[in-house]
């Protein structure tokens, strides 16, 4: 039986080896050239492009984009990581946001408490 998500991975690093592949030979770069830009091996960036692994993670698309001058956020929508932060992600920022709040309130009520005279 087929794996739904094996089968999405598959298709998401194909779209990008496509994309990348299509944006090098654009800028007339050798797979050799690209990949001494990124850093990264020839025959990785080979096989990113070919799809035969699953989608590089974010830090290595954002090399690769820049290394060829390309829109990061296309190249991560190729990779199958589009709307930015996933409801995991605005959870956690949310609680450290709440958090930051929390640290402040009790700094100030410390600094308050210090300043404050005392008595005899």
């Amino acid at each position: 039986m087929a794996n739904p998500r094996a089968d999405s991975d598959a298709s998401r690093a194909l779209a990008l080896g496509a994309l990348l592949r299509k944006l090098r030979r654009e800028r007339s770069l050798t797979l050799e050239q690209l990949a001494q830009r990124i850093p990264m091996s020839a025959s990785n960036l080979s096989r990113v492009e070919l799809g035969s692994q699953g989608p590089p993670p974010d830090e290595v698309i954002e090399r690769i984009a820049k290394a060829l001058d390309a829109d990061v956020a296309e190249l991560l929508h190729a990779a199958g990581r589009t709307g930015g932060a996933g409801p995991f992600e605005r959870a956690v920022l949310e609680r450290l946001d709440a958090i930051g709040r929390d640290v402040r309130e009790v700094k100030a009520a410390i600094v308050s408490r210090r300043d404050k005279p005392r008595g005899p």
